[in-house]
């Protein structure tokens, strides 16, 4: 049988339980690895995906290559990095943590160069909406994939001021975007595709600035979405 987060709708209360399960097992660690990305006056979240400190964030968030960010982990420690490559585009930005500690928490991304995820699959948006808060910690939210299509997911997981940069997972623990354009609807939220970053990865690691709007800090204004 398949597990109850892969079914079409859920079929029982047994199924709605082993969903909560499964979002409890995967939580502590995708909640660990999101952190807090600070640039002057202004906050954003990223996610740590390797020991090495890199971290996926936004485009819009990290800024033009070289910009200096303060890393701020879901434990309060705080940690100086750099921005490096963005797309202004797709805005899709990494950071690098200049000297990463040992016990730096990380989670596993989507590596497909492709592949994306279906509609209807089951997502957690993570993010530090506001900035961090110790006493709150980062904030949760489940939901659906809506609509993937090349370099962006849509998805019905409410996001907030403060969560662009955050990542989004699967049931699994992996990320499989990073949020990007926020919207007041519930089901009009945006995030970049794996396969997005996947495309640029050469080129955002070298500290490139690439696309239209390359250096300004915002995504294309030309990127138009019709729904119907």
């Amino acid at each position: 049988d398949k597990p109850a987060w892969e079914k079409e709708a859920p079929e029982s209360v047994a199924d709605l339980l082993a969903i909560q399960k499964q979002v409890q097992q995967v939580l502590p660690k995708c909640m660990a690895a999101t952190v807090t990305l600070q640039m002057g006056g202004s906050s954003g979240s990223g996610v740590v995906v390797s020991k090495g400190g890199l971290v996926l964030t936004a485009g819009h968030v990290s800024g033009k290559p070289g910009r200096a960010v303060k890393i701020i982990l879901a434990d309060g420690r705080e940690l100086k990095g750099k921005a490096l490559g963005m797309n202004g585009d797709t805005d899709s930005g990494l950071v690098q943590i200049t000297d990463p500690p040992k016990d730096l928490p990380v989670v596993e991304y989507d590596k497909s160069e492709k592949e994306l995820p279906g509609v209807g699959q089951w997502c957690i948006a993570v993010g530090n909406p506001g900035g961090l808060d110790k006493d709150r910690g980062v904030v949760v939210r489940v939901g659906r994939v809506i609509s993937a299509k090349s370099d962006t997911i849509r998805t019905d997981c409410m996001l907030l001021g403060g969560d662009s940069g955050g990542p989004l997972f699967n049931f699994n623990g992996v990320v499989i975007g990073i949020h990007s354009r926020i919207s007041s609807r519930p089901d009009n939220n945006m995030h970049v595709s794996m396969p997005a970053f996947q495309a640029d990865w050469k080129a955002l690691n070298d500290s490139k600035a690439l696309g239209k709007q390359a250096g300004r800090g915002r995504p294309s204004p030309t990127r138009t979405w019709l729904g119907v």
